[in-house]
């Protein structure tokens, strides 16, 4: 079931690559930008991670925390993406907190124009799925949702297709739209770092 804006975010508890738990709850009184990618394989993720990876700064600029959430295993996600991400990354392969945020799935989902153009654009930037790399399925749409700093929802995305995901550009607009105050990008990756070393020293 789809969440609605100007509703509580679900909590959630989930393992962060590089060790240790997030939750909810550690983000309240920062606006949060929930971002839902599929396996860690998937070349189009990976394109559109890109993105959010060499304009993080922006993100940050413009008031917002990022979380973003993959269904692969723990140890493969470390391995695929590493430990030297901005901002904190989940691997929820049991689809937890995916289910709990109603995260879509469907084989349609395939069959658009935008997911062709942006698979050829993968390919042509080096992103390739492995074989037997797709932990989850291969059915899951992304999603995003901007949540603001008391854990109320005020923005859900729920893409159409495998390549429907908010673009850096569009993240920043409805950041404005909303009201969210900006910060210094300094200031904010400051803040990032600072939570992400205490988390990791929280185990479950």
């Amino acid at each position: 079931m789809r969440l609605t804006t100007n509703t509580p975010a679900p909590a959630f508890k989930g393992e962060l690559l590089g060790g240790g738990r997030l939750s909810l709850t550690d983000l309240r009184g920062r606006p949060v930008l929930l971002k839902f990618y599929r396996f860690v394989e998937c070349p189009i993720c990976n394109l559109h991670l890109r993105e959010l990876v060499l304009r993080h700064d922006e993100v940050v600029a413009a008031g917002l925390t990022t979380v973003v959430l993959f269904h692969s295993p723990l140890s493969r996600a470390e391995r695929k993406q590493g430990y030297d991400l901005p901002f904190q990354a989940i691997a929820d392969p049991k689809k937890r907190i995916f289910h709990s945020y109603g995260v879509e799935e469907s084989l349609g989902g395939m069959f658009a124009r935008r997911v062709a153009r942006d698979y050829a654009r993968a390919m042509r930037s080096g992103f390739y799925s492995k074989p037997f790399g797709y932990h989850g399925g291969i059915k899951g749409h992304p999603a995003d949702f901007i949540i603001d700093g008391d854990g109320i929802i005020k923005h859900a995305h729920y893409g159409q297709s495998y390549a429907d995901s908010l673009g850096v550009d569009a993240v920043i607009s409805l950041a404005g739209e909303l009201g969210i105050a900006p910060r210094s990008a300094t200031s904010g990756q400051f803040e990032v770092h600072d939570h992400a070393a205490a988390a990791a020293h929280e185990r479950s």
